[in-house]
């Protein structure tokens, strides 16, 4: 598959040695949302993000010096609910609006899998997401989620008119990226299916950049309104693996628009191995 979108990226992430927070995105993902709560109508511009990143790689450190800690947790990869009592920073969990859930294996319907029969799954877990934002009484306000998957934290922005995906591993893009990133999903986001003849044999992404107009100055400098759709990010596309069908040849239209981000959390984090 192919993902059309676009893309900013920290100068670090967090395994780079001026972060030297390798296995910290609990206590990164409790900073970067106490910031976007204090922001609520902007994104970080480069600068801020990285800061974000040591900020919380750092927070991290201090949590591994914490003798009680260590003991719980000797892969230093703490959970949520310790890092929010360790007051990291001032969050607190929203039981209402926090969902447990699985990817339902596809083609498989009964073999050993009845214990998922009344569990959540995660199109049930999204449907409440996009409930709660157009029930939501102020066109600009946003939620902010902090998404647990495959032993990784990362950030779901929630807006009206787009979704933000906050990662601060650059694995999670593709291997061998080593900045963290930030994904729009807007109206004009595209997910294509890539016939066999064009996937790619490392299946690495192909990354394009498109020339801005006068508002480029702007997002070089990283900076991103979320309430301004003429302001735009670096456009890039990504390709990666998934089901091929065979007598393809022509690159297919899977989804457009801003519900592309539920079709890519599906199709790429819910296989991704990191």
């Amino acid at each position: 598959m192919k993902l059309q979108t676009e893309v900013f990226f920290a100068s670090i992430d967090q395994r780079n040695e001026r972060a030297a927070g390798e296995s910290a995105c609990t206590a990164l993902v409790a900073v970067i949302a106490d910031w976007l709560h204090s922001n609520p109508e902007e994104m970080p511009i480069k600068s801020q993000l990285d800061s974000l990143i040591r900020e919380g790689s750092l927070e991290w450190r201090n949590l591994c010096e914490n003798r009680t800690y260590r003991e719980r947790f000797p892969d230093k990869h703490f959970d949520l609910e310790t890092v929010v009592q360790a007051k990291v920073r001032p969050l607190s969990v929203v039981p209402e609006k926090s969902f447990i859930g699985f990817f339902h294996p596809e083609g498989i319907e009964d073999e050993g899998f009845d214990f998922l029969k009344d569990a959540m799954s995660f199109d049930n877990i999204w449907d409440e997401i996009t409930k709660s934002v157009q029930d939501s009484p102020s066109h600009g306000e946003c939620f902010v989620y902090i998404v647990s998957w495959n032993d990784h934290f990362f950030i779901l922005k929630v807006e009206r008119d787009a979704y933000y995906i906050i990662d601060t591993l650059g694995e999670r893009l593709y291997e061998g990226c080593n900045q963290a990133f930030i994904l729009k999903f807007d109206r004009d986001t595209t997910i294509l299916q890539l016939p066999n003849t064009s996937q790619q044999s490392d299946e690495k992404p192909a990354s394009t950049k498109k020339e801005q107009t006068d508002k480029k100055q702007a997002i070089n400098e990283g900076k991103i309104v979320s309430n301004n759709t003429n302001e735009k990010m670096e456009e890039s596309t990504v390709a990666f693996r998934d089901k091929v069908p065979e007598n393809e040849d022509e690159p297919s239209l899977v989804c457009k628009g801003k519900e592309t981000c539920k079709e890519y959390i599906k199709s790429f984090f819910g296989r991704n191995p990191h």
